[in-house]
C-alpha cells in the first residue's frame, strides 16, 4: 500500500510541477524561453508516463479502495498504449503551439499556426491508433475528456437540436438588437477592473490565501498544488464587463477546485471528475449568478464607482445590455444564447479533421463557411 502510494505522490509532484511551468508559460514567461520550456514540459511527461505506466504501479492498484482502484486502472491501461517518445513529443509539439497561437491570434494571422496544428493533428491520429477505438478516431480523443462519452450520440445529440438551438439564437439576437448597449463601453482602467474582479471572486467564494488571478491571451483556470489554484483573464481597456465576466468563469472552476479534499489531492477522488461537470460551474456562476438581477442589485453601485461612465446608467437599463445576444467568432464572448452553437460548429470542424476530411489549410474558409 505504501509504495503505491509513494508513486502517487511522486506523480502528484511532477505533474504540479509541469502544471507551474504550463502556466508561467502563458502567463509571464518571456517570448524567446518557448523551446526550453517546452522540452522541460516533455521531459517531465515523459517522467510521469514512466511511472504510471511501470509494474510497481500496475502491482499497487489493488490495493487502493474501489473507486481510486478504478479510475487509476483506466488511466494505466491509457498509458501504457502509448509509447513514452509519442507522449514527449505530444507535450513538447502543444507547447510550441501554444506560443504559436499567441502570435497567430495578435498578428490575426492562420499561417503562422497552421503548421503547427497540422503537428498535434498527426499526433491526434497516432494516439487513436495506439489507443483505439470502436466506431471512428473521434471517439478515442473524447474518452479522455468525457469518459464513457461516445461520437455517434453526440452527433445524434447535437443534430436534434442543432435547428432550434439557431432558431433560438436568431431569435434572441433580432430582439436584443434593439436593446442599448453602448454605454458599457467607456473608461475602464486596469487597476479598476482588478480591484472590482477581486472582490467579485472573493464574495463568491474563491480564497485568495490559495489562489491568485493573473494575466493572459486566452483566459483559464489552472491547479497548481492542493492549495495553489490559479485564475487567469485578459483587459480590454475601454470593457469592464468582458474580463469581469470572464474572471466570474473561471472563478466557477477555481471553486470546483478549491472545494476538493487537498488530503487527496494525489488520487482521482481528490481531483475533478470531468471536465463537463467543471464546465457547468463556470457557466453557472457566468451566467446564472453573474447576470441575475439580485447580483447587480449588490454590485452595480460598486462598478459605477469604479467606472464613472456608468453613473448615470440606471440598474434597469444595465442589466438588458449585460443580457442581450450578439453573434460573436469568439467562444469565450459568446452568451447562453449563442454559446452552443460555438460548441456544434467545432464539434463539427474536429470530427471532419481527425478523419480526413478537412484539411487544416482549409480550416479558415471552413469555419467562415459554418459561422455564416
Amino acid at each position: 500500500m505504501a509504495h503505491i502510494q509513494d508513486l502517487l505522490q511522486e506523480i502528484s509532484l511532477l505533474s504540479s510541477t509541469s502544471a507551474t511551468l504550463d502556466w508561467d508559460q502563458e502567463t509571464y514567461s518571456p517570448a524567446r524561453s518557448v523551446a526550453h520550456r517546452a522540452k522541460q514540459l516533455a521531459y517531465l511527461q515523459g517522467k510521469i508516463h514512466k511511472l504510471q505506466t511501470s509494474d510497481e504501479f500496475c502491482d499497487g492498484l489493488a490495493s487502493l479502495d474501489p473507486a481510486n482502484q478504478r479510475e487509476l486502472t483506466h488511466r494505466y491501461e491509457r498509458a501504457t498504449k502509448l509509447p513514452q517518445k509519442l507522449v514527449e513529443r505530444d507535450s513538447e509539439t502543444s507547447s510550441l503551439a501554444k506560443a504559436a497561437w499567441s502570435e497567430a491570434r495578435e498578428k490575426n494571422e492562420f499561417q503562422t499556426f497552421a503548421p503547427h496544428l497540422a503537428k498535434l493533428l498527426e499526433i491526434a491520429r497516432e494516439k487513436t491508433g495506439h489507443w483505439g477505438f470502436e466506431d471512428e478516431p473521434y471517439d478515442a480523443l473524447l474518452c479522455e475528456y468525457e469518459r464513457g462519452a461516445k461520437t455517434r450520440e453526440i452527433a445524434t445529440l447535437f443534430d436534434s437540436i442543432d435547428t432550434e438551438l439557431a432558431e433560438i439564437a436568431a431569435a434572441a439576437v433580432e430582439k436584443s438588437s434593439v436593446i442599448p448597449a453602448d454605454f458599457l463601453y467607456g473608461p475602464a482602467p486596469i487597476e479598476a477592473q482588478q480591484t472590482l474582479n477581486r472582490e467579485i471572486a472573493e464574495s463568491l467564494g474563491f480564497d485568495f490565501a490559495q489562489g491568485r488571478i493573473d494575466t493572459t491571451a486566452h483566459p483559464f483556470c489552472t491547479t497548481l498544488g492542493p492549495a495553489d489554484v490559479r485564475l487567469t483573464t485578459r483587459y480590454e481597456n475601454n470593457d469592464f464587463a468582458s474580463s469581469l465576466f470572464g474572471v466570474m468563469h473561471e472563478t466557477g472552476h477555481g471553486l470546483y477546485e478549491q472545494g476538493l479534499p487537498t488530503s487527496e489531492f494525489h488520487l482521482p477522488s481528490g481531483q475533478a471528475v470531468s471536465l463537463g461537470i467543471h464546465e457547468s460551474q463556470s457557466r453557472l456562476w457566468e451566467n446564472h449568478v453573474g447576470r441575475s438581477r439580485p447580483f447587480w442589485e449588490k454590485w452595480y453601485p460598486r462598478a459605477q464607482q469604479l467606472f464613472p461612465h456608468l453613473s448615470k446608467i440606471s440598474l434597469d437599463e444595465f442589466l438588458p445590455a449585460v443580457n442581450r445576444a450578439a453573434y460573436s467568432p469568439i467562444r469565450v464572448e459568446a452568451d447562453e444564447a449563442t454559446y452552443d452553437l460555438h460548441i456544434l460548429l467545432r464539434f463539427k470542424l474536429e470530427r471532419a479533421l481527425l478523419a480526413g476530411a478537412l484539411e487544416v489549410s482549409d480550416v479558415p474558409a471552413a469555419w467562415d463557411d459554418e459561422f455564416e
